[in-house]
């Protein structure tokens, strides 16, 4: 169990330096838009690219808190049907609902990934500033891989529960 407690700390540290860097992303977005917003009203000059370049940030800010937002609980449930639960089915529903969010953000970084190698092999590149988009994906598909592994330590957790407890989910 001692592993286990360092990986898990070890990537709760990952988990946490993404969520500071799309913090850092979303203030340096905010600073561009407001240095825009003055610029075209002082200057009548807009700062080039600021649209497309808030925008792309915008997908990176998200796919970098989304691990970090796992793995802290930070998702607005609905917990109607699980509040009254006893602690081991609870789990269970933890459990699977964490597995299947795994898999889907699983299949999305894989996608990602794909698209990687099409936007490298074409040279793709954004619109107005010609920025690769190949790196923008490679961004992206790292963001929801990590987001996929923090939900695989969450179901990894849960069943850590239910080997800690010996529970079996019956009555008490």
């Amino acid at each position: 169990m001692n592993t286990l407690n360092k990986i898990d700390r070890g990537l709760c540290r990952v988990f946490r330096i993404m969520g500071y860097a799309a913090g850092i992303v979303g203030a340096l977005m905010m600073i561009l838009s407001v240095v825009n917003v003055i610029a075209r009203q002082l200057f009548t000059a807009p700062v080039f690219g600021t649209v497309e370049i808030v925008s792309y940030a915008g997908l990176l800010l998200g796919a970098f808190a989304l691990a970090y937002n796992e793995i802290g609980d930070g998702n607005i449930t609905m917990t109607l049907l699980t509040d009254n639960m006893k602690p081991a089915p609870k789990n269970v529903c933890e459990l699977m609902t964490s597995l299947l969010a795994a898999v889907f953000y699983g299949a999305i970084s894989y996608r990602y990934f794909a698209e990687v190698f099409l936007t490298l092999s074409k040279r793709t590149v954004t619109q107005t500033v010609g920025i690769p988009m190949w790196i923008i994906n490679l961004i992206m598909a790292i963001g929801f891989a990590v987001a996929a592994l923090a939900l695989l330590l969450k179901c990894l957790r849960c069943t850590v529960f239910f080997v800690r407890t010996g529970d079996d989910g019956g009555a008490r």
